[in-house]
């Protein structure tokens, strides 16, 4: 167990330990973020690390209170924090989708028959929300596209690359402390990285689509905003 002490950090053990033997500590189930902060260290293959994604239905749509319902009888908010865990990307993306495509249900008729039917779960929806047979090819590229374009700008906001930190990286006499910033921020954006490549592998898997338009105007109304954070503890 680490506890502070007076001008540094004791370490209290369960046996006896000769000078310069190993000692093996678990930190518990904690991302990088967590480990940076409160060890000083991260770990490559961190099986806990996570990024957060935080969804939220959009207060101004005129459906919202409607929204929130169909939100809360599926077990979600309205304000929504999605896990993405390291390796497990596209599983993530899959599981964000369908509450994605509820903020872009724009019929009346249609939102409707959502709420008036009975049981927690909707007939046209399943734990899934809106199943992907009934999503419009328009819907569904909107909502990838949204998703895409927020992955995108969340790398864009790093102010080093990944080819950047790799590069950091192989310097031998980097600063210790900016080398576990630069490792935490690379393992981010790897991360990030897969997210948009599953993002990118389930719009070719939709294939190409023609833009519809009703009565002048596009036939998806956005009505959702995405967050996308980094790594952090829940």
């Amino acid at each position: 167990m680490l506890t502070a002490a007076e001008g540094g950090v004791q370490l209290v053990v369960d046996r006896p330990y000769k000078a310069g033997e190993s000692i093996a500590v678990w930190c518990g189930p904690q991302p990088n973020s967590r480990l940076l902060l409160n060890y000083g260290f991260v770990d490559e293959d961190n099986p806990y690390d996570r990024l957060m994604v935080e969804a939220s239905l959009n207060v101004e749509d005129p459906q919202y209170q409607d929204k929130r319902l169909v939100a809360q009888r599926n077990g979600k908010l309205a304000i929504q924090v999605f896990h993405v865990y390291v390796g497990k990307e596209k599983e993530a993306i899959l599981d964000m989708l369908p509450y994605l495509r509820l903020g872009y249900v724009s019929d009346p008729s249609e939102m409707h028959s959502v709420i008036s039917s009975q049981g927690p779960i909707c007939p046209m929806l399943t734990t899934f929300f809106i199943k992907y047979e009934q999503v419009s090819p328009c819907m569904e590229r909107a909502v990838l596209d949204q998703l895409s374009g927020y992955f995108k700008a969340r790398l864009a906001s790093y102010p080093t690359t990944l080819s950047d930190d790799e590069a950091l990286l192989a310097d031998c006499n980097l600063d210790r402390k900016k080398r576990v910033a630069t490792q935490l921020l690379k393992l981010e954006k790897k991360m990030l990285n897969s997210c948009l490549q599953a993002t990118a592998d389930l719009i070719d898997q939709s294939g190409q689509i023609q833009e519809i338009y009703v009565n002048g105007s596009s036939s998806v109304k956005i009505s959702l905003f995405i967050f996308v954070f980094t790594s952090q503890q829940s």
